[in-house]
């Protein structure tokens, strides 16, 4: 799989919902149509919904759905909803909850397309994006997460039935100011074979511009090492340009620009393009809602 990255370009990532504070019902989302040209090309609709509630108690609930539709009739859905326990141990949440490593993501995506992001997922740190998408209906699971000052941390473990996969997960933030340190790690077994990530890295977060960067260890059927490096500038309130740079050990590396335009209604467009050293490039463009 990771010898084929940008010619499999068929699926688009999730978008992660950031967490939301506080008592009551709260609603957001992203929906965005893309075109992607690959040499062929491929048109998708990407949405990802999601709702939270919080009692002010014990009890709460997180739902989510997350599905891409293509041109071509297939489409890739992640349906995630969990009873929430707030205790003083933590927050645990049983039922389809989303992975942590997604709902507490630190790096943005790689590139202003979802598909050549999720193509790279796995180099960049997260197995369950690209299974998940595969694992029709809800993916069972649990996870905990805790907050201590600067310190949120949390592990979780689900089983896509489809595949017969099962991933364990765990996770850990500290923020200080702008800037946020994290470190990953992902454990899958399947029949006949197991897959380990582990990644470490920083995002600075400053008012008009973005620095990050992230090493990740992945040993799957082979051991790979990769060095993720992103940095964005606001050139003016609504125009953010960025770059992307993947290094992956013993294999082409990938690099992307692109660039994203604001709306005041939350209505945006965005565009870039992504070269894997060796091949052709991709370029996509689209228009998305964001609320």
């Amino acid at each position: 799989m990771i010898r084929h990255l940008l010619p499999a370009v068929v699926a688009l990532s999730p978008t992660v919902l950031a967490a939301q504070d506080g008592n009551g019902l709260t609603f957001g989302g992203d929906v965005k149509l893309e075109y992607v040209d690959t040499g062929s090309g491929l048109w998708a609709l990407d949405g990802d919904v999601g709702a939270s509630w919080r009692s002010g108690g014990l009890l709460g609930f997180d739902a989510s759905i997350d599905s891409t539709y293509f041109d071509d009739g297939s489409d890739l859905t992640s349906v995630w909803a969990a009873l929430v326990l707030s205790t003083g141990a933590g927050e645990f949440a049983v039922g389809a909850p989303r992975p942590l490593i997604e709902s507490l993501a630190v790096m943005p995506r790689f590139s202003s397309s979802r598909a050549v992001d999720l193509e790279f997922s796995m180099l960049g740190g997260t197995l369950g994006p690209i299974f998940n998408g595969f694992d029709k209906g809800m993916t069972p699971g649990i996870t905990w997460k805790q907050e201590t000052g600067n310190l949120t941390f949390g592990a979780g473990y689900h089983h896509l039935n489809d595949a017969n996969i099962d991933i364990a997960q765990g996770v850990m933030r500290y923020s200080g100011g702008a800037t946020t340190l994290f470190i990953n790690g992902e454990f899958a077994t399947a029949p006949g074979s197991d897959a380990t990530t582990v990644q470490i890295g920083a995002l600075h977060d400053a008012e008009r511009f973005d620095l990050g960067a992230a090493f990740t260890h992945n040993d799957e059927t082979e051991t790979t090492n990769t060095l993720r490096l992103h940095g964005s500038v606001d050139v003016v309130t609504a125009l953010t340009l960025r770059g992307d740079a993947l290094l992956i050990q013993d294999s082409a590396d990938a690099y992307s620009l692109s660039a994203t335009y604001n709306l005041n209604s939350g209505l945006y467009v965005e565009g870039g393009g992504t070269k894997l050293v060796g091949q052709d490039e991709v370029l996509d463009i689209g228009v998305g809602y964001k609320f």
